[in-house]
């Protein structure tokens, strides 16, 4: 069994995990990977694709593990919230078609926050909303921030169910990309097919075709292009930290070497 699975579902935030990892390798089934923290601790790396059937789908095709981690971007709601900021979940909240939030499910946030904070990174502890369709305005991000959650994402609530139904330990860390009074053109959601959602790669050459015709929008694609740059940046080095500094344990997840020492 895998000390730790590590859920995400882009591309970018995919490399991110896997860059702060150690001998990495195909896992076998197709967007997986294994490898090692530096103390020692296995880990698999599943790319779920974009939304909740997708990494629904992916967790229980994954095994068991010691956690599950669930990591990626988000959409902020808490104004408060600027690009790269980081957030772990202690309750995840999924939205009903209105936007609405069910009955969320918790999620661990210690040791990892208090690991965090001792070497300088600034954690934002609260719920997060898991909706199933990207929210593009400012007012559908108002709504789904009433009960409080400070992010909006796609895939946690998927995977946290799975976790729960299997009883091993949940934890979700988020960055921020597009900030809460932030609206995303639906035009520029309707230029589909931009990024592949099963693997969440961006299709260059099809971008450059759906968008030169549509100017008014190149300027929104270089904002975000300008915050997931941050986010990446963001997550990276929190990644880095957790998994070349003996971060496992904050995890809740026991490295080999814990495991040779108690042994």
């Amino acid at each position: 069994m895998y000390d730790l699975a590590v859920f995400a579902a882009l591309d970018f935030e995919r490399r991110a995990v896997i860059d702060g990892l150690r001998s990495v390798a195909p896992a076998g089934r197709p967007r997986t990977w294994r490898g090692y923290t530096a103390d020692g601790a296995s880990c698999l790396v599943v790319q779920t694709g974009i939304g909740p059937i997708r990494a629904r789908s992916a967790a229980e095709a994954a095994p068991p593990a010691g956690a599950y981690l669930m990591c990626g971007c988000a959409g902020a709601l808490a104004p408060s919230l600027a690009p790269g900021d980081l957030v772990v979940a202690d309750r995840v909240d999924p939205l009903d078609g209105e936007g609405s939030p069910l009955v969320g499910l918790p999620a661990e946030t210690e040791p990892l926050v208090a690991w965090a904070s001792a070497r300088g990174f600034s954690l934002h502890v609260g719920p997060v909303a898991s909706s199933s369709s990207v929210l593009t305005s400012a007012s559908a991000k108002t709504s789904a921030a009433r009960a409080g959650a400070l992010v909006v994402e796609m895939e946690s609530s998927a995977v946290a169910a799975v976790a729960h139904a299997r009883r091993i330990p949940f934890i979700v860390i988020r960055v921020v990309l597009d900030v809460a009074g932030q609206s995303v053109p639906a035009a520029l959601l309707r230029a589909g097919g931009i990024v592949d959602e099963a693997s969440g790669r961006l299709r260059p050459a099809r971008a450059v075709a759906r968008l030169a015709p549509r100017p008014w929008l190149w300027r929104h694609c270089a904002r975000l292009a300008r915050q997931q740059r941050l986010a990446d940046r963001e997550l990276r080095a929190l990644l880095a930290a957790l998994f070349g500094e003996g971060g496992s344990g904050a995890l809740g997840v026991a490295s080999a070497v814990r495991r040779a020492a108690t042994s």
